[in-house]
């Protein structure tokens, strides 16, 4: 058996074959025209590279660009086409292949694309362009052409972004835009806008200036201090600096001057929000001038009419006392401390109001109690002090027909009732009893005790004060005689002695 050669002859002999296989496939390639370039690494290794290897991770970029692409020869047919161009304009790829780019431009386009089509090597050119779909409708793009030469022939190269996405949103904000300025000019408020930084006014709408009788000139590039309009308003540089310190301000009312001296009263907002970059108070004002002249011929019919119940009501407790002068001022001094009570216990002044009334009219019903039972010197009989009582109802048939704004009726209607049933006339329990029935309870109680009586001398104001803390909770509300108690032992509150023109006394 023949001896075999060493190793380091075995491993020289198989790098010899592997070269000149290396050289039998490099050969092979350069006569099948296969190879472009040949690349020898630091290592003497040969690398083939052939066309159509080279250009594949160039075309796969090309393939997977968000933009359309395209090559177009001299004569302006497309040599190659992306799968991004041919979707863009709905056809197939393979059949762009050929046909004239020309064919691909709308007609009004085709100048734009004859100057884009006359770059010169080293030079892009870019132009908005539309595209024509397969179904003839344009596709707006922004074309740019480049002039490359490969193999000594001239060819273009075209790039085509969509720019249907911009073209909408523009269109978007447009219509928007457009909108919004519809709105300005239409509204039936005046509007108008001032730059952040210097308070200038930037818009005004038609309506403003029919408000204010002026033209815009007067009002736009001018800073809001120095139109006449603000200035005869309540301070309008600190109303600027209050409507940048806010962001969102409304005051309910401001007093303008238009151009002819009239007075506009208005109701005022005010927003802040962005242009771009860049910030912008938006005012809106709406005239409230009919309305608050409305409100004041209200408020001064309601004056006349709470006015004329007084007249009335005094007139009735004047007749009243008339007829029985021993209890001369006893429903006065019945409204006056009542009233103390009800702003003892926090009621409201139209609440106070409301029970001064009750108060003064409470007895209205002894109009059809004889004169002779409501003087008598003696304590009453059973029979005549049932019909005493009768002047509850009396009272609240006489006042229920009468509009009060307030429930002076019912008032009137529960002043004798009490917490444990034994009042009348209705026998009414707890909550059952007005909290203003209850109050005119207490009052009533406390002044009959300690003032005189034809039938007795005044029991005085400490028994009359330990009378109700007796029936504390029982017969009279706790809260009310806690608040009665508290006017007289710590306020020194003291019943008044009124002449009857004192019945509306603060």
């Amino acid at each position: 058996m023949p001896e075999s050669a060493p190793q380091p002859e075995q491993d020289e002999l198989l790098r010899l074959h592997s070269q000149i296989d290396d050289l039998s496939s490099a050969l092979h390639a350069i006569r099948s025209g296969d190879v472009d370039v040949l690349v020898r690494d630091g290592s003497g290794a040969v690398q083939l590279y052939s066309r159509h290897s080279a250009d594949r991770p160039y075309r796969l970029i090309v393939e997977e660009m968000g933009e359309g692409a395209a090559t177009v020869s001299a004569v302006g047919r497309i040599l190659f086409a992306n799968q991004r161009l041919a979707l863009l304009l709905g056809r197939d790829r393979s059949s762009l292949i050929g046909t004239p780019i020309s064919e691909l431009v709308m007609p009004e386009g085709l100048q734009d694309l004859n100057s884009l089509l006359a770059v010169i090597p080293g030079q892009t050119l870019r132009q908005p362009l539309d595209l024509r779909r397969c179904d003839g409708q344009p596709v707006p793009v922004l074309a740019s052409i480049s002039a490359l030469a490969i193999d000594a022939e001239p060819v273009r190269c075209l790039i085509a972004t969509d720019l249907s996405p911009i073209r909408e949103a523009e269109q978007a904000l447009m219509a928007s835009e457009l909108s919004f300025r519809m709105l300005v000019l239409n509204a039936q408020d005046g509007i108008l806008n001032l730059a952040w930084d210097s308070g200038v006014i930037t818009l005004v709408n038609p309506y403003l200036c029919r408000l204010l009788g002026c033209e815009p000139d007067a009002l736009l590039g001018r800073r809001i201090w120095e139109v006449e309009a603000f200035v005869a308003s309540a301070q309008p540089q600190a109303l600027f600096a209050q409507m940048k310190a806010s962001g969102s301000l409304h005051l309910e009312h401001i007093s303008l001057q238009t151009a002819s001296g009239q007075r506009k009263e208005v109701e005022f907002f005010s927003n802040v929000y962005l242009v771009g970059d860049q910030r912008v108070i938006q005012c809106t004002l709406r005239d409230i001038t009919d309305r608050k002249a409305a409100e004041r011929l209200a408020q001064q019919r309601q004056a006349d009419v709470l006015q004329s119940l007084q007249d009335i009501v005094a007139a009735l407790v004047a007749l009243s006392e008339a007829r029985d002068p021993y209890t001369a001022g006893h429903q006065i001094r019945v409204a006056d401390l009542a009233v103390a009570i009800a702003r003892e216990l926090g009621l409201d002044s139209d609440q106070q109001e409301g029970i001064r009334f009750s108060g003064l009219v409470h007895d209205i019903g002894k109009f059809s109690i004889p004169s002779e039972i409501l003087t008598k010197p003696s304590v009453l009989k059973p029979a005549e002090f049932d019909l005493l009582r009768t002047h509850v109802e009396e009272g609240y048939s006489v006042l229920a027909p009468i509009h009060f704004p307030w429930p002076v009726a019912e008032a009137v209607r529960q002043h004798h009732e009490r917490l444990d049933g034994s009042g009348y006339p209705q026998g009414l329990r707890g909550e059952a009893i007005g909290l203003w029935g209850r109050i005119l309870a207490v009052a009533d109680t406390v002044e009959a005790m300690a003032t005189h009586r034809p039938y007795r001398f005044s029991a005085g104001i400490d028994q009359a004060l330990a009378e109700i803390e007796a029936g504390k909770g029982i017969r009279f509300d706790s809260e009310v005689v806690e608040a009665c108690l508290r006017l007289f032992r710590q306020k020194g509150y003291q019943l008044i002695h009124p002449a009857p023109s004192d019945a509306w006394h603060d």
